[in-house]
């Protein structure tokens, strides 16, 4: 199950080496260059619209086999797919394991008539698809990366209206969101169907994961605006959207400078689309029925790392449940199974090995919020204890409350301690009497704790973590607990 990327790795292929090769295209103009990306295999031409004619080039990696997860480059509107912006992100993206698909978008008073490449890039989306098995393109896995105005409101237009499960993720680099600016002469009747802002409102968690890139000494009129009041209404929703910002960037900044951070910033892009393009992962638990593997609900982590749970129940009431070091969602399922049918909404994921399960039980409880769960508590046994009190301090928004069972005070690189005096959601420290260091370190969690509603409990014996919920009377109070708040 944790095998990170493991399918789109398998897709990244050996290239020829890039020594003494010169570049003989434009795409040397990107600030990022990495080996094998002037090497790519290049499709030209392929005409998708003809009225007006319209043309695209698809990329793929010179060796690759079968068919790819496709990035499809459109905007701005008139800058054709034989830039050298388009080239070379084109040939950085094949050159990452993936086809990459730059199109042509028709230039002709595109504030006036927005529909017009709007248009375009839903036909080129569609033509895609409908020629995926002749392009080497998995219709099921496709990603939008555009720059400027060309993203924004075209391609968000076409992805974000109606949002479908095989349009796995959207980039913007520094394009605007919202047209509430003096800066963008679209007519008033146009501004809410064109913009992002609209959509990101009208759908909320059904919209594909983002990444938003801004310039920060972007000189063009009202895109950082647009941009921060995207991310407001990203935040307070809880939809899959990162922002990233360059403080000392101006507009076209993958252009040049080529600067540490720019090329940075690019390939954390890169990796962004390869983790949502990446092969789905699976719950194969034989605990999980076929109906609850069905049930699957895939998210990232903050750093990218693609995680899979399954979710039980419904209702506006949810349940992070996160397992202990080693364990997966068996350990956790027969509890949810018990939430779900008192009216809670559950969700069992698999963490990952490594200490970092502190991102994992963030993104959890985040996941959770978007499937309509208003009010969520995290709770968890060991290490998806400490997970679940330092992931739901670094939460904008705190759950509604935390349980905590067995957390040690450190794990790894993790300090709880320092976590729950920021944490001020109510708090439920539980460990054993003579489950050492585990039962020192809830009363030390449950002194440093900022909450004021914080309860401890300490059980007789040495049972561990979520075993101790095998204490009638103990898992009553815990179920008492998470009632009332």
């Amino acid at each position: 199950m944790r095998v990170v990327l493991v399918a789109l790795a398998a897709a990244l292929v050996a290239v020829p080496a890039a020594d003494g090769y010169r570049n003989p295209t434009r795409g040397k103009a990107v600030v990022l260059q990495i080996p094998g990306m002037h090497r790519a295999k290049v499709r030209r031409n392929v005409l998708y619209q003809r009225a007006p004619r319209l043309r695209m080039d698809v990329y793929r990696p010179r060796d690759a086999r079968g068919r790819l997860p496709a990035v499809l480059l459109g905007g701005p509107p008139g800058f054709g797919k034989g830039t050298g912006q388009k080239m070379g992100w084109a040939q950085l993206i094949a050159a990452s394991g993936m086809s990459a698909v730059a199109f042509d978008i028709r230039s002709d008073n595109h504030l006036q008539f927005p529909n017009r490449p709007a248009r375009d890039v839903q036909a080129a989306i569609a033509y895609v698809r409908a020629h995926s098995r002749r392009l080497g393109i998995d219709p099921s896995r496709l990603c939008t990366l555009g720059f400027s105005v060309g993203t924004a409101p075209w391609h968000l237009w076409a992805t974000m209206r109606d949002p479908k499960p095989w349009l796995r993720c959207n980039v913007v680099y520094y394009g605007p969101l919202d047209f509430q600016s003096p800066a963008f002469p679209i007519s008033r009747e146009l501004v809410d169907e064109f913009s992002a802002l609209t959509y990101l409102r009208r759908s909320g968690g059904r919209i594909p994961p983002m990444l938003v890139v801004k310039a920060g000494l972007d000189a063009t009129e009202g895109i950082n605006e647009s941009i921060d009041r995207f991310q407001a209404a990203a935040t307070e929703l809880h939809v899959d959207v990162r922002i990233v910002t360059v403080p000392e960037a101006a507009h076209g900044f993958d252009l040049g400078p080529k600067t540490s951070r720019a090329r940075a910033v690019v390939r954390q892009t890169l990796r962004f689309m390869q983790a949502r393009l990446g092969t789905p992962l699976r719950i194969t638990e034989p605990c999980a029925s076929s109906a609850e593997r069905a049930s699957v609900l895939r998210f990232f982590a903050e750093d990218d790392t693609p995680l899979a749970g399954v979710v039980l129940g419904s209702g506006p009431r949810g349940l992070v449940l996160a397992h202990g070091q080693g364990g997966d969602v068996c350990e956790w399922l027969p509890y949810a199974r018990d939430f779900a049918a008192g009216g809670y909404r559950a969700l069992v994921y698999d963490s990952r090995p490594g200490p970092r399960v502190d991102l994992d039980a963030a993104a959890a409880v985040e996941a959770l919020r978007r499937t309509g769960s208003e009010h969520v508590i995290a709770m968890g046994s060991s290490a998806g204890a400490i997970a679940s009190l330092i992931g739901s301090a670094a939460l904008p928004s705190a759950p509604a409350a935390v349980v905590s069972l067995s957390a040690p005070a450190s794990f790894g690189p993790l300090n709880a301690l320092q976590a729950v005096a920021r944490l001020r959601a109510p708090t439920f420290f539980a460990a054993s009497e003579t489950d050492e260091p585990f039962v020192s370190d809830a009363r030390a969690l449950y002194a440093a704790s900022a909450a004021t509603d914080k309860r401890l409990e300490i059980l007789h014996g040495a049972v561990h973590g979520s075993a101790m919920l095998q204490d009638t009377a103990f898992r009553s109070r815990v179920e008492a607990f998470i009632a009332a708040h």
